[in-house]
């Protein structure tokens, strides 16, 4: 197994694991004005993990927290709190936050918005309708450095972004299949999950995996991930 699979088969488990590499405690701060969500969701998280969780009911509280609470590790955010100015409120979070990830955290969320928070700091999107083991799987692969996103958000072959913004620089270009593939890893998709999507096997998906760092310059999927945000390839 070369140390290409070995990093494949690492990120795998842990985001099965729904924890962070080493099976780290991870300290949560979920910042909701809806209280009978935040602390439903909150007791959940502490009675199904080793996770240490904090809330905040406010924008402003929550960079109290943040200021006062030494490493956070995530911060789940929602859009809709009232004292919330849009991207801005997200970036200024995502820069108090340090070396923590801040998360949009909403019952619903426009494509695009997400993908503008994206670009100033945050590190995913979670609906509040998802399930409470798919739930710590994401916070498991936020907490590795990936960017999650639902499947939902990830645009389709009909979209025009699909087939025409490929191009990754360096005279380097995806093709459709490898393009497909890295918007499922960028889900933070397992190889199985992926082959399962594709109507492939993970054999083949590793193959494209090897193909897709290769031609993003990086060393592993995490890399891939996050060089794709940043050329805007998904």
């Amino acid at each position: 197994m070369d140390n290409l699979d070995r990093d494949f088969s690492k990120l795998e488990q842990q985001a099965s694991n729904g924890v962070a590499s080493g099976g780290k405690r991870l300290r949560i701060l979920i910042a909701d004005d809806h209280a009978l969500i935040r602390d439903a969701l909150a007791e959940v998280i502490q009675a199904n993990s080793n996770h240490e969780v904090l809330v905040a009911d406010s924008l402003k509280e929550a960079h109290d927290v943040m200021r006062n609470t030494p490493a956070i590790d995530i911060v789940l955010l929602d859009l809709n709190m009232p004292d919330m100015e849009g991207v801005r409120s997200v970036e200024a979070t995502a820069k108090l936050s340090g070396t923590g990830a801040v998360v949009l955290f909403s019952g619903n969320a426009p494509r695009d918005v997400v993908l503008q928070a994206l670009a100033k700091g945050a590190k995913g999107f979670i609906p509040k309708s998802m399930r409470l083991a798919a739930l710590l799987n994401a916070l498991g692969i936020v907490a590795m450095g990936e960017i999650y996103l639902p499947a939902s958000m990830l645009g389709s072959e009909n979209d025009p972004a699909y087939s025409t913004r490929r191009s990754v620089g360096g005279g380097a270009a995806l093709n459709e299949k490898e393009t497909e593939i890295l918007r499922f890893v960028v889900a933070g998709m397992s190889n199985k999950e992926i082959a399962r999507r594709t109507t492939s096997t993970e054999v083949r998906v590793k193959m494209h995996m090897r193909t897709l760092c290769k031609k993003l310059g990086v060393g592993n999927r995490t890399g891939a991930a996050i060089k794709a945000r940043e050329l805007g390839v998904c």
